[in-house]
């Protein structure tokens, strides 16, 4: 069954969502049940997936049913593991498309029974070479080129087709896994192993007879990671921010009427990228009346804020309440306010770190 993860307001059900990609008819269904079974409201996280929050302890059942039928959950064993990052831009704005690449690694990570024992923190990262989830500390990493693609550093074979990355990409999931065997099998991330990198690079490289990519292959183009508004090479495409990172059934319904050709896709920015608008300006303009942030003026470009008070029993402070003041203070910089230290939810890059104590609010990068 769905695993419930036990909150101060319920109970939480987190989706995954591979690349961050979800059809109309599953943002209805969303909708839907985060009425039916939630607080009414969806949240982005910081991986591109979704969460359900208020939920009855009693609420699993119904929810695994539901989300299977609309194939949000294909695989019970493997749900956990099924994480996956990708540029969100992605064949909008000139770049490979990674879609057929996401679809292949989830497909072939479900096919691998071993791959279950994989930690829910492993991150998988597709990146078009632009340095947007490139950037976000992934144990695996592929740059998808035109011409090629690097894995962890390894130039793979066969770089005109999907095989070749998500092989490479799997092979260093597994390797992980018999490295945290052997140093004692208590690691969840390649950062945990010693010298996981270079063991692991040298594992993968032996078993798939792969070389080291030229240095100029593996460097990334630094983009903006957060952007909002018209993009795309032909401005049909839109990206709607959500205020501080949630969605109301309603905002998620209308969106689900927007898509109408490719998926939407969720961003680890906590946004919405809608492609193949007919009439994307005419959509900014009724997003804004919504309540999307859609222009670099919006405070949810830079303002994020964990679930604080009441729904995280850690929390110190109602964040979402006071997040908007902050944002205030520090509009050009990129600010996230925390319930506690654990700081979940933080993005990377965040440069103002609120964070909310037993005295008040503690402000560093000021």
């Amino acid at each position: 069954m769905l695993r419930l993860a036990e909150a101060a307001d319920g109970y939480l059900a987190r989706i995954r969502l591979p690349g961050g990609m979800i059809g109309a008819g599953q943002m209805r269904v969303l909708a839907r049940l985060a009425c039916e079974f939630g607080d009414g409201r969806v949240e982005l996280t910081s991986r591109g997936n979704v969460q359900l929050r208020a939920l009855a302890a009693d609420a699993a059942g119904p929810l695994t049913d539901e989300l299977a039928r609309a194939g949000l959950l294909p695989s019970l064993s493997h749900d956990r593991v099924r994480n996956v990052v990708a540029s969100p831009l992605a064949g909008l704005d000139g770049g490979p498309d990674l879609t057929g690449i996401v679809r292949a690694l989830d497909h072939a990570l479900r096919a691998r029974p071993r791959l279950a024992e994989l930690s829910g923190r492993f991150l998988f990262a597709v990146d078009d070479g632009r340095g947007d989830v490139a950037g976000l500390g992934a144990d695996v990493t592929a740059l998808v080129g035109a011409d090629d693609a690097v894995v962890n550093g390894l130039a793979t074979r066969d770089q005109d087709s999907e095989d070749g990355v998500v092989v490479a990409m799997l092979a260093f999931a597994e390797a992980f896994l018999d490295e945290a065997a052997a140093q004692g099998g208590t690691a969840w991330r390649i950062a945990d192993l010693a010298d996981g990198d270079e063991r692991l690079r040298a594992a993968v490289a032996m078993r798939l007879g792969l070389a080291a990519a030229p240095e100029a292959t593996t460097a990334v183009v630094q983009a903006p990671t957060r952007p909002v508004g018209l993009v795309g090479v032909d401005g049909t495409a839109v990206v709607l921010l959500a205020p501080l990172g949630r969605l109301t059934a309603a905002q998620l319904t209308w969106l689900a009427g927007q898509v109408t050709g490719r998926h939407a896709r969720i961003t680890p920015w906590r946004s919405v990228v809608v492609p193949d608008l007919a009439d994307a300006a005419g959509t900014l303009d009724e997003a804004a009346r919504l309540g999307f942030g859609v222009d670099a003026a919006s405070p949810w470009l830079r303002l994020t804020a964990c679930a604080g008070r009441p729904g995280c029993a850690s929390a110190l402070a109602d964040v979402q309440a006071d997040a908007v003041a902050f944002g205030a203070r520090w509009p050009d910089r990129i600010v996230h306010v925390s319930g506690c230290d654990r700081h979940c939810g933080r993005p990377a890059g965040t440069e103002v770190d609120v964070t909310a104590t037993s005295r008040g609010y503690q402000v560093a990068g000021v």
